[in-house]
């Protein structure tokens, strides 16, 4: 039956296997030599970035050859690409986060890092873009001392915002997915740390730093029912405020377009070739990445050959869906556009920028085809080779797109040829080499894959030889008593054995507190805790219209009241330049509660709980579960508590160990 559900693209291992293979590979998989070599050749990626920021500073963004008329080239299509792949990773990451689909355990991680370390590549570029970066701030919604606002009918203010957004969105988005996992690797940290200290007869102090770095990272998780409940809502909230603020972010782009008199940017498909071609992209290089892990770690069980082929699938049906947009778009400028706008195509196919259409056709729109044969759809490095040209192609038709107009609009006189510089094609690698060292770095210290989801996806453990219960580890009179914990091997019998404590009982006279502890999340323990009704949507929904509805006002206020000033004829009410950045903000405005509300409820962080004091607790967050009952009064009757769990039948709730834990 879980075969049949699950489908075959998922690991036979069992969860506790699938978490140590993982775990061990980010504890003690020691940088190799090949690991260094790509790490030497991209931090030198990464200082020829830096030289090329310190030659901007001092001579300006000329130095990217943007003449008169090009005034945006490679600096701000090297932006289009970054954050278009950002988008589409997080719409990868927030579809299979939606529909949970069984197979995003192996994918979704890897999105996710993708779309963080793109929007930090992508953020730099409007930085330093300004010339000044030192006065980015200006950027920011607030009068100066001057009294002057923002001009929020600028797409420069709509990028300062949809930036920010987008960066806390994807934080937001990897941190969530990264939580439970991090305290994965904090218990397996501390246990190791333990035993090596055993064996050197001192305390080891590199081990434990690690420990207690993963610890700090973790903010106290302890894998509790409430906080896999809240944790899951909060999950797909930020997923679906991610997908939501990448459409108006790649549809923004095309309003900014549209807005201008240039030929060539006002096709009414232009908003869904940006976002398809976003998509596209993303994918593409979702696929590549998946494919080098696969090989580089050893996890053909965990990205299997059916993830390789759904991902083909995919980046075929995605190039299906980009072909047909860029030949909509030119049937409809033949057809149906001025005599400028059909120059402009023509410029593409015949003019000196020709090279970046025939580009896009011959590494995006072609090559995918090759995924019609079931023999390619499974090969990862016909893969691996697609993902990367589909991705080249991607940056090239940000370059026609944005080249091709600019250079030559209404007037002859206005012709002006634009030429690649040097200093562009070195802020792009260097980049590149940001994008790479810290891919590298993450790679290397955290989980590759998602454990949490591929152990959730897993096969069922065998059950655990049934046997006595084992004497309870005796607590002091002294020691004030926090609770009584039961450890168990499925959370069936863990839901049996809080079911038998929650029902009433002739000489209950305490006052308990029952929680649950488990490596996945636990719906029939929720059942138990009576705790199912709590949900976080409120506040995201509330948060999100509340800083949308806020930040719109201020543009009115600030364009129709505060500071009045005419832009390109513009009325002062131009509501709908105030839909983009609004919406933005309102997403960050969720965002930002879903994570207070999340910390909040479930108390965190909180590095000491007496949960920890539980022997054997850290395998709660890789093959145990664990309930405790925790004393909220003086007559809290443990020794009661105690032989009620061990009178339930095996198979019916009763535990494999019962321990009294100190405060």
């Amino acid at each position: 039956m879980a075969d049949a559900v699950l489908g075959p693209e998922t690991s036979t291992r069992s969860g506790a296997a699938i978490a140590r293979a993982i775990a061990v590979r980010a504890l003690h998989n020691p940088p190799g030599r090949r690991w260094w070599i790509a790490f030497a050749a991209a931090s030198g990626l990464l200082a020829l970035f830096f030289g090329v920021i310190l030659v901007l500073l001092f001579t300006g963004v000329g130095i990217w050859n943007n003449n008169n008329a090009v005034v945006w080239a490679l600096d701000i299509a090297s932006y289009d690409w970054w954050i278009g792949i950002a988008c589409g990773s997080v719409v990868v990451a927030g579809t299979l986060r939606l529909t949970d689909a069984p197979w995003r355990g192996a994918i979704n991680r890897i999105a996710e890092t993708n779309a963080l370390l793109c929007t930090l590549a992508a953020g730099l570029y409007p930085i330093i873009h300004l010339g000044r970066p030192w006065f980015f701030y200006w950027n920011l919604p607030y009068p100066n001392t001057l009294g002057l606002w923002p001009q929020f009918r600028s797409p420069l203010v709509w990028d300062a915002v949809d930036i920010v957004s987008f960066l806390v969105v994807t934080v937001s988005l990897w941190y969530l997915g990264l939580l439970p996992d991090l305290a994965t690797l904090r218990d397996r940290a501390y246990a190791e740390a333990e035993i090596k200290s055993r064996r050197a007869g001192r305390p080891r102090r590199w081990p434990r730093l690690k420990a207690q770095a993963y610890g700090i990272a973790a903010a106290g998780w302890r894998g509790s029912a409430s906080h896999w409940q809240l944790w899951g809502q909060a999950y797909r909230i930020v997923a679906l405020l991610g997908l939501l603020l990448v459409v108006a972010l790649q549809t923004g782009a095309s309003v900014m377009f549209a807005g201008s008199v240039l030929p060539g940017w006002h096709d009414t498909i232009l908003p869904v070739t940006e976002l398809v071609n976003a998509v596209f992209s993303g994918v593409a290089v979702i696929a590549a990445l998946a494919v080098l892990i696969r090989a580089v770690y050893g996890l053909d069980d965990l990205i299997t050959e059916r993830h390789v082929e759904r991902l083909a699938r995919l980046l075929l049906g995605l190039g299906l869906a980009s072909l047909y947009c860029h030949g909509a778009e030119f049937l409809s400028g033949f057809l149906h556009g001025d005599a400028f706008e059909r120059a402009t195509l023509v410029r593409r196919l015949t003019g000196a920028q020709a090279w970046a259409f025939w580009t896009v056709l011959t590494c995006a729109l072609l090559p995918v085809h090759l995924f019609w044969w079931a023999r390619f759809r499974r090969s990862g490095p016909t893969l691996a080779l697609v993902g990367g040209l589909v991705a080249i192609g991607a940056y090239a038709d940000h370059v026609m797109v944005l080249v091709v107009t600019l250079s030559h609009d209404f007037l002859p006189s206005s012709a002006l040829a634009y030429r690649v510089g040097l200093w562009g094609v070195a802020t792009f690698a260097g980049s590149v080499g940001l994008f790479l060292v810290l891919l590298l770095l993450v790679l290397r210290t955290l989980p590759v894959l998602s454990i949490a989801d591929l152990r959730a996806a897993a096969p069922a453990e065998p059950r655990a030889p049934a046997g006595p219960v084992p004497a309870d580890r005796p607590v002091g009179a002294e020691t004030p008593l926090w609770g009584v914990s039961a450890e168990f091997d499925t959370e069936a019998d863990m839901a049996c054995a809080m079911r038998a404590l929650a029902r009433p009982h002739p000489h209950h006279g305490t006052t308990v507190r029952l929680d649950a502890f488990g490596p996945v999340p636990m719906p029939d323990a929720l059942d138990g805790l009576a705790r199912r009704n709590r949900s976080i949507l409120p506040y995201a929904l509330g948060a999100s219209l509340a800083g949308g509805a806020a930040f719109y006002g201020m543009c009115v206020y600030a364009t129709a009241y505060g500071y009045v000033f005419d832009v390109g004829g513009r009325p002062r009410f131009s509501w709908p330049s105030f839909v983009v950045p609004s919406l933005s903000f309102g997403v960050m405005c969720g965002t930002l509660a879903v994570h207070t509300v999340f910390l909040f409820v479930n108390r965190l962080p909180r590095l000491n709980h007496p949960a920890f004091n539980i022997p054997e607790f850290g395998r709660a967050s890789q093959d145990r579960y664990f309930l405790a009952a925790e004393a909220r009064s003086t007559d809290f009757d443990a020794a009661r508590i105690e032989r009620r769990l061990v009178s339930l039948p095996e198979g019916g709730g009763r535990p494999l160990a019962i321990r009294r834990v100190p405060r």
